[in-house]
């Protein structure tokens, strides 16, 4: 298994941010290279598993051409390739139309993102007009839209732990209410397994049982589950392992957009997308995705 292989096996890195990472072509606006701390507040898993991976291979930043910002204690990826905004529920294109109410001005920070200005510039923030909430926002650098798209939240510390209720928060979910699906997605969260859980009674019951979860931040998670290991080959292995058990989950909204978490049903974890957390799954957890992933 290669450094990719295990970025995609382990945690949030997408499919979609390597392809850019390999010499995807630019969108025409000015390239903007992101420095490794930037890359690994938006690559949430990374932090925990993959920079080990790294330091031990001595490897360079996995990741280029990455616009990134933090706002209101939270980052973001501007993105604009069709594949990734379908990918999460939203057009192909993103449209002035679209633009809701003005959130911030933006300047370049020199290297790695974009930052928030009180000076007025080309630069804007606005709200995802379709769908108002934190998960989604529009960003304007001159003529050219993207979508602000939710990474992670901000960590004070390496083990920071986030509930899922936050998590879901995020997307404007209040309730069981506002998940219309729940779907099994096969490597890379592109294609669907099985079929979606629209039952309103298995969404509530999926709600309900995700948010009581308890929370555990990435050092008290590492300790726990490869804290045992002293030699750096078993280590690398029980990464992998724990890499080829994920299955991915997405979560569609009630407004149509999607984001994704990862079980990890061998070893009894949820991994919370954006979160930095994990979940210890219980019996009745399990129970339901034997009713409804396993179908």
């Amino acid at each position: 298994m290669n450094r990719n292989d295990l970025f995609r096996n382990i945690g949030e890195i997408d499919d979609d941010i390597l392809e850019r990472s390999e010499g995807a072509p630019g969108s025409g606006r000015k390239t903007i290279w992101l420095k490794w701390a930037a890359i690994a507040a938006c690559l949430c898993l990374v932090v925990g598993i993959a920079i080990p991976v790294l330091h031990f291979k001595g490897g360079t930043d996995p990741v280029k051409d990455i616009a990134a910002l933090e706002f209101n204690g939270k980052f973001y990826e501007a993105v604009d390739l069709p594949e990734v905004l379908e990918k999460y529920g939203m057009p192909p294109k993103i449209t002035a139309d679209m633009a809701g109410q003005h959130l911030a001005y933006l300047k370049s920070d020199g290297g790695s993102g974009y930052k928030c200005t009180p000076v007025e510039t080309d630069m804007e923030l606005y709200q995802y007009a379709p769908a108002i909430c934190d998960g989604v926002m529009l960003l304007r650098d001159g003529d050219h839209w993207f979508a602000a798209l939710f990474c992670n939240f901000y960590q004070f510390d390496s083990n920071t732990s986030v509930e899922l209720t936050e998590l879901y928060r995020v997307y404007g979910i209040e309730s069981a209410a506002d998940i219309a699906s729940i779907t099994e997605m096969g490597k890379g969260s592109r294609e669907e397994i099985g079929t979606p859980v629209t039952e309103t009674a298995e969404i509530s019951a999926f709600y309900d049982m995700t948010t009581a979860l308890w929370s555990y931040g990435n050092e008290d998670f590492q300790k726990e589950m490869f804290g045992g290991y002293t030699d750096e080959d078993a280590q690398l292995a029980a990464y992998s392992a724990f890499a080829d058990d994920r299955r991915n989950v997405r979560i569609e909204t009630a407004d149509g957009l999607r984001f994704f978490i990862a079980f990890y049903p061998s070893y009894d974890w949820i991994y919370g997308g954006g979160t930095m957390s994990y979940f210890k799954i219980d019996k009745q957890m399990h129970a339901w995705i034997d009713r409804n992933l396993n179908r």
